[in-house]
């Protein structure tokens, strides 16, 4: 076997990240494929190991097709060739086409399912029942393989076609059946969630304790202590989190310190531990973890994401000390990363201006949002660029430049079921209180933009990532609209004052116009 067909049989293991459309390049022409052997056929593959992503159409199918026909070993060579045609069906924008590859590749290699890509076509054909039908069939050992993002964007997906109850009767299926044994332990508790809310609909409150052992996460317990669908369980949930949530927040930065200490060189698990930290109101020691990867950069380590993150969680935790230039600091540190390298990068130039923004240092803030949206121009969702429309829209109102705002108030009332928190405060930042109340109102009775929605009434004290904000709230608007607050009711409580979270209470208040 020649190296280049060693290099191409290991290509057959790329697994492939959502979302995958890109415009295909230009193409350079092909020689006479038919006449090459395939020796030199797994040269001219192997020549740009992504050429195949970049070119699926033109390059990627035609050449694994030529090469399939002359292969020794033409199973792995047939996946390959399935996956560039799935790449090319996502191009196209067939995806019912790409949905069918996502099936033939699994049908070929069994033990090697193509999960990650039928989620993938079954997202972009919003066929919730096809994205649940997925998930309920995969077995053991597949589940083992199910990756988080994977699992995370199929929530979103399903949820905003009103199928969560159905996810939640499968994430329920899965707890009480043992599964939690072959899945990522990332997924525990969103799926421990879910099966907890199922569990409240189907009256099996023998399940509560069992599910609740694998929730740890104070953002966790702030969310089950508000919304309804989890009121049957409130005294468990109450028990556990404590006063304040000291307890779980204790346990949470237990846990996550174990998990990092199992695998300190998982980059994912150190951001978890120093968000943990954050989140506990332990703000120096987050800072002093976060530090840690600059002894990582200084033995020549490349940033990965986790590492951003936690970065992140420094300028925050800095934030939350009353140590604004500090943050400013990191933030700056962060931006200079290159996006096309890191495309993470999109979500720390959007922080940066956000943040800016919500301390009332509108000039800067504004300023920032340009290179925000450079980026998420080529990076980022809907929901990135729906909160560089809010930030500017703002921001521009408390410059007297509202005029400019035009097109960011148009895209957040387009865009709005996405992000109806960020358009209703876009619009109050105008004093648009009737139209920002009745989207409210909309999305409160809207299954699928329900989740949505309620997010937009946690006030600062119950956001323990970001840093406080000046901006107005939706929470704003109940005293003097009492249908919306009724509609809220249906779906949540007022945060119990003995579990306002110890980390809020432990920040230093920001005001506009406070010396920084």
């Amino acid at each position: 076997m020649t190296p280049a067909f060693r290099t191409l049989l290991a290509l057959t293991g790329v697994l492939l990240s959502a979302p995958l459309a890109a415009k295909e390049p230009a193409p350079a022409p092909l020689p006479d494929l038919a006449v090459m052997d395939s020796k030199a056929l797994a040269a001219l593959f192997t020549e740009d190991d992504n050429r195949w992503k970049r070119e699926p159409c033109t390059f990627g199918a035609p050449v694994l097709a030529a090469l399939e026909a002359k292969a020794v070993r033409p199973v792995p060579v047939r996946r390959l060739r399935l996956i560039a045609e799935a790449l090319c069906a996502d191009r196209e924008k067939r995806y019912a086409d790409g949905a069918q590859l996502a099936v033939a590749i699994t049908t070929l290699t069994p033990d090697d399912p193509a999960t990650g890509l039928a989620l993938y076509f079954a997202r972009r054909l919003e066929d919730a029942a096809s994205l649940i039908a997925i998930l309920r069939g995969l077995d053991d050992a597949a589940l083992g393989t199910l990756d988080k993002d994977d699992y995370w964007s199929v929530g979103r997906t399903v949820a905003g076609l009103g199928r969560r109850d159905d996810l939640d009767a499968l994430a329920l299926e899965w707890a009480s059946g043992g599964k939690f044994a072959f899945l990522d332990t990332a997924l525990h508790e969103g799926i421990a969630m879910a099966g907890l809310r199922a569990a409240a609909k189907a009256g099996r409150g023998d399940l509560a304790e069992g599910l609740l052992v694998s929730i740890t996460s104070p953002v966790s317990y702030i969310e089950m202590l508000r919304l309804r669908s989890y009121a049957p369980f409130w005294p468990q949930i109450e028990a556990r989190a404590g006063a304040n949530l000291a307890t779980i927040g204790d346990e949470h930065v237990r846990a996550a310190r174990a998990r990092l200490t199992n695998a300190p060189e998982d980059r994912d698990r150190f951001s978890e531990a120093a968000h943990a930290l954050h989140y506990n109101g332990q703000f120096e020691e987050a800072i002093a973890l976060a530090q840690r990867w600059r002894e990582r950069a200084a033995r020549g380590k490349a940033i990965e994401e986790g590492d951003a993150w936690a970065l992140n969680i420094e300028a925050y935790a800095y934030d939350s000390l009353g140590q604004t230039r500090k943050a400013d600091a990191v933030f700056e540190e962060l931006a200079k990363y290159d996006p096309e390298e890191h495309k993470w990068v999109v979500n720390f130039v959007i922080n940066r201006a956000s943040r800016l923004v919500g301390q009332g240092r509108w000039r800067e803030g504004l300023k920032a949002t340009d290179l925000a949206r450079k980026v998420a121009d080529a990076h980022g969702s809907t929901y990135a660029k729906l909160i560089i429309a809010n930030n500017r829209a703002c921001a521009l109102e408390r410059l007297g430049r509202p005029d400019e705002a035009t097109d960011e108030l148009a895209y957040l009332r387009a865009n709005w079921k996405e992000g109806v928190g960020l358009t209703a405060q876009g619009l109050l930042c105008y004093g648009l209180r009737d139209e920002a109340t009745a989207l409210l109102i909309e999305g409160l009775r809207n299954p699928a933009a329900r989740d949505r929605t309620l997010g937009a009434f946690a006030t600062d004290e119950l956001d323990l990532f970001y840093t406080a904000t000046i901006l107005p709230q939706a929470s704003d608007l109940l005293a003097a609209y009492p249908d919306l607050a009724a509609e809220l009711a249906l779906h949540s409580r007022p945060m119990p004052e003995a579990f306002m979270p110890q980390a809020a209470l432990k920040r230093v208040a920001r005001k506009e116009g406070a010396p920084r």
